[in-house]
């Protein structure tokens, strides 16, 4: 037969052990591909625990692991159970290892009664006492049981007549026998808290995501901002809170497949694209691989570190002014990088027209780096230029009766501050009912244009 069919039972059969053995073959059959329904990445490890003390004598060995292997035969060991420690020789560098299994073929012998090297049963026969389970118990009976031939092997060494699972990658060994692994790789598996890299990408995420959302609250606190900005800024903090309470949910889960915290997580970066400059995701968005989740994850966690730190760029500050003399202002830079990477905007109000301002206000407003204002008044030598804005920059709040003015980045006087720390700001003349506001707007990227 080419496959396992149902075995007929009828009264007053000779039974044989190949009814027994067709039987459970029909059984194991039918498990397996039910569950092959149910998932689409249905092999992996469910728990995986490495000896690191073989590590240091150049052998690999698990202390325990269960899972379901490629071909949908179900795994588990610990303790005595586990398979032989595997012995890397030198020359055995940049190599996974596996944990690997006979594939079961029709014909074949499936269980062997004394261990032979070269022989590709699944099984392998040993007898135990077991104990009779009904109250009225018969004593004890020597069974015999079958114990999976598990190996571990090198990737290299594998043939078609193996079933296998990645189990670690060997970045080095050293001649004094120290195997170095591969501390980012994650293997195929079933729940992602088997690895103890992808159970760290949960903690991270949890905690970027608990951050922002502490920033985006306290930037919404402040008062006076009714522009862009803020509805940007429900609309982030709308997107995290959302994500914030189905990665809390993730992490209070003792078992969780890794294609559906992927698809989570995919779907959470591509939705953070809409708050980036192109307003839609990369076209080479990373794809879910079962058998290269170290790949698919790291990609995955670099489009959504680099989403979350969008939410960390305040696309306008205000500087406060500090009035040290009258008509001479102070606004005090956060950091000096900041002149190469925003604009700055003066906000002015005064009980006058705004085509008066627009056009008396320049040509008495002198604004220069701190240590040059005083020899600019007194030599009345002109400042850092500023003109009039058509229209108020959308990152800012916008007020009734307000005129915009925006620095111009040019001469000898803007290069100056660099090292100045912050503008000094000197008005000669009087404006009666005067209120100034003093603004960084974050430069917006340019857009690179398309052949």
């Amino acid at each position: 037969m080419n496959k396992s069919e149902k075995v007929i039972w009828t009264e007053g059969m000779f039974l044989r052990p190949h009814h027994f053995q067709q039987a459970e073959s029909y059984l194991e059959a039918y498990v397996r591909d039910w569950g092959k329904a149910q998932l689409p990445y249905y092999w992996g490890f469910l728990t995986l625990e490495l000896n690191q003390e073989f590590l240091n004598q150049g052998k690999i060995m698990l202390s325990s692991a269960s899972g379901i292997f490629p071909d949908g035969t179900p795994f588990s060991f610990d303790g005595a159970d586990a398979p032989e420690p595997l012995q890397l020789s030198e020359n055995q560098t940049d190599i996974n290892v596996m944990l690997a299994l006979p594939h079961f073929r029709r014909g074949r012998e499936e269980v062997i009664f004394s261990e032979q090297k070269n022989s590709l049963a699944r099984f392998i026969s040993f007898e135990t006492e077991v104990n009779d389970f009904n109250a009225m118990s018969v004593g004890s009976a020597a069974l015999q049981f079958g114990k999976m031939r598990l190996r571990l092997m090198a990737e290299s060494d594998l043939t078609p007549e193996w079933t296998a699972l990645k189990i670690v990658h060997v970045v080095n060994r050293t001649s004094d026998n120290k195997i170095y692994l591969d501390q980012q790789f994650i293997p195929p598996l079933l729940n992602c808290y088997a690895s103890p890299q992808v159970a760290g990408f949960v903690t991270d995420i949890q905690g970027l995501l608990e951050q922002r959302r502490q920033q985006i609250s306290q930037r919404l606190l402040q008062l006076g901002r009714h522009n862009d900005s803020e509805i940007m800024d429900f609309l982030l903090l709308s997107l995290v809170n959302r994500y914030s309470g189905q990665v809390n949910h993730a992490h209070n889960l003792s078992l969780l497949h890794p294609e559906r915290l992927f698809s989570e997580w995919l779907q959470f970066a591509t939705e953070l694209a809409t708050f980036s400059q192109s307003r839609v995701p990369d076209e080479n968005l990373p794809l879910y691989d079962h058998d290269n989740l170290t790949l698919s994850f790291n990609q995955l966690m670099f489009h959504l570190r680099q989403g979350l730190s969008i939410i960390l760029e305040e696309h306008a500050i205000q500087l406060p002014l500090t009035e040290y003399s009258h008509g001479l202002n102070i606004a005090t830079l956060p950091n000096a990088n900041m002149v190469n990477t925003f604009s700055f905007i003066l906000a002015v109000h005064a009980e006058t027209t705004n085509e008066t301002l627009m056009s008396h206000f320049p040509a008495q407003m002198k604004i220069a780096p701190v240590g040059r204002i005083r020899e600019l008044v007194q030599l009345q030598l002109p400042g850092i230029a500023i003109r009039a804005l058509p229209s108020v920059p959308r990152q800012i709040p916008w007020h009734s009766g307000y005129v915009y003015f925006e620095l111009e980045k040019e001469g000898d006087l803007w290069k100056q501050m660099d090292k100045a720390g912050g503008f000094a700001l000197h008005l000669a003349g009087e404006f009666p009912g005067l209120n100034m506001e003093f603004w960084a707007v974050r430069n917006q990227p340019k857009q690179s244009k398309q052949r």
